[in-house]
């Protein structure tokens, strides 16, 4: 290599070292509100209740040229940020009624593929009116929210997500409670085993045989075919035909189907084939493959003595596995971790 065009090289590596360890660590959810002021608001006051399994972020996002993962954390407390978003909302005639904030989840993910970037937020939460006695339901979402983009999608996933938020907590503060069951706050702390209760599938043991093509027949354990035969390879599942309604069998696609039930096992269908699934402590659990989210390249460690720390270098997309929990009220698919 010519000298000139040596130092050049050198010098590329040493700046894009610099912007490497330059980039933010994290990057902050921050609650945000411009809006006219609730009149006739209900409520003065916010507690919150975090009862999301990971406590420790709010998932992750890319950032800066390099696209480099980083975790989305609150900017200081996330009570407090509730409480400003509430006295930046209600008006001078609030009631005089607390609420309790239940945040089950609210996690950002990011990844690529054909040349487009797609940000991801989903978010489950339920707001209750906190009374003597005990707490009443005003409102609850669960939503599942998806930008797609051939530029950077942070900015806007996160937008998006502030949004649907602030338009969540407004659209509580002039509602009375919906119900009049009062909980325990016992109880709204172990709400999911409160709703698994009411999903068959949740409370048993014995699984119907059958293919299943939602979630929806699947917890209900109410099978679209009965009439099926399974083709294994190698141990794995490689053909499933089932009969139709003109009692003539045809070959199933993978993605027609949700779940199977096999001689009472339970297995699930996702991307990239059938895999068996495992109760543990009234979830199902499955190990499964999955594409790890590169994006635009990935920081290893360098040997360079220009720029020792970190350079960059962009991967072919690989797949990996990972257990994979199944969320008991949409049946959408959780990474747990991956396996190493």
């Amino acid at each position: 290599m010519p000298l000139n065009l040596k130092y050049i090289y050198s010098a590329f590596l040493f700046i894009a070292g610099f912007a490497v360890m330059a980039q933010d660590k994290v990057k902050y959810f921050e609650l945000e509100y411009n809006g006219a002021k609730v009149e006739n608001c209900l409520y003065n006051s916010i507690k919150l209740l975090d009862s999301r399994e990971d406590t420790s972020s709010f998932g992750s996002v890319r950032i800066g040229m390099l696209d480099k993962e980083v975790k989305v954390v609150s900017d200081g407390s996330f009570e407090t940020q509730l409480g400003v978003l509430l006295t930046k909302m209600s008006g001078e005639s609030s009631g005089q009624t607390p609420l309790v904030f239940q945040l089950r989840r609210l996690k950002f993910v990011e990844k690529a593929e054909a040349g487009r970037e797609y940000g991801y937020c989903f978010f489950r939460a339920s707001i209750f009116s906190s009374m003597s006695t005990g707490y009443k339901l005003i409102s609850a979402i669960d939503t599942f929210m998806v930008v797609e983009s051939k530029k950077e999608v942070t900015k806007q996933i996160i937008a998006y997500a502030n949004k649907t938020f602030v338009n969540f907590v407004i659209s509580a503060l002039t509602i009375e409670p919906k119900q009049n069951t009062v909980l325990s706050l016992n109880e709204i702390v172990k709400i999911d085993s409160i709703e698994k209760a009411h999903i068959k599938v949740y409370t048993t043991d014995e699984y119907v045989n059958g293919v299943y093509r939602t979630f929806e027949s699947f917890k209900d354990q109410t099978p679209d075919y009965s009439l099926f035969s399974i083709t294994f390879e190698d141990g794995e599942i490689s053909e499933i035909k089932a009969k139709n309604d003109k009692n003539r069998l045809r070959t199933i696609n993978s993605e027609e189907v949700y779940a199977i039930v096999n001689n009472g096992k339970p297995y699930i269908s996702a991307e990239f084939g059938y895999y068996p699934l495992v109760k543990n402590n009234n979830d199902f659990y499955f190990i499964g493959d999955d594409k790890v989210n590169y994006i635009k390249g990935q920081v290893v460690k360098s040997n360079s003595i220009f720029n020792p720390t970190e350079y960059v270098y962009t991967p072919l997309p690989i797949t990996t596995q990972f257990e994979i929990k199944i969320d008991h009220m949409n049946g959408k698919f959780m990474r747990v971790k991956e396996i190493k």
